[in-house]
């Protein structure tokens, strides 16, 4: 009985230290990875707005990361959705700001029938040019075919204002 303590100690020694050090690789691998850029010093206005020509009500939708997707809104016939994207000219990026200003990269912007806005969709063309400020982006949008009702409509078509 009197051996005990002495062959516990070196195990309960190896695990305290196999703790503290699995403790610190998890407390760093919990980090959060880089810290997004925020504001917009630098950053050019990108102004995004469609207009509901046709019948069915539109949504649009933006996808900051190959698992995230945001709807911005809907829009029945005769309005207009409007959002404010930001354009890095340097390098051609993206971007839509988060409440607290964190720069989200856009990686792709569409317009469809709602409730079936990725079925139907009208992606908008993003240049993403290195060099220049993203254009703005203004469309005419409506279902298609004219005169559908939203579970008939095939697509959408939007053209640039």
């Amino acid at each position: 009985m009197s051996h005990l303590p002495r062959t516990l100690a070196p195990t309960a020694l190896c695990l305290s230290l196999f703790a503290s050090v699995f403790s610190g690789m998890s407390a760093s691998a919990q980090g959060h990875g880089p810290t997004p850029k925020r504001g917009t010093d630098g950053l050019s206005p990108v102004a995004f707005e469609i207009a509901n020509t046709g019948e069915i009500a539109l949504s649009c939708s933006v996808k900051l990361a190959h698992w995230y997707s945001l709807e911005l809104g809907q829009a029945a016939h005769g309005v207009s959705l409007s959002a404010m994207l930001w354009s890095n000219p340097e390098t051609g990026e993206v971007f839509m700001l988060n409440p607290i200003g964190d720069q989200m990269p856009v990686e792709r912007l569409w317009c469809g029938v709602s409730g079936r806005s990725w079925d139907t969709r009208f992606e908008m063309p993003l240049l993403r040019t290195a060099g220049r400020a993203e254009p703005d982006l203004r469309f005419d949008c409506a279902a298609d075919p004219l005169g559908a009702v939203p579970e008939e409509a095939s697509a959408t078509l939007c053209t640039a204002r």
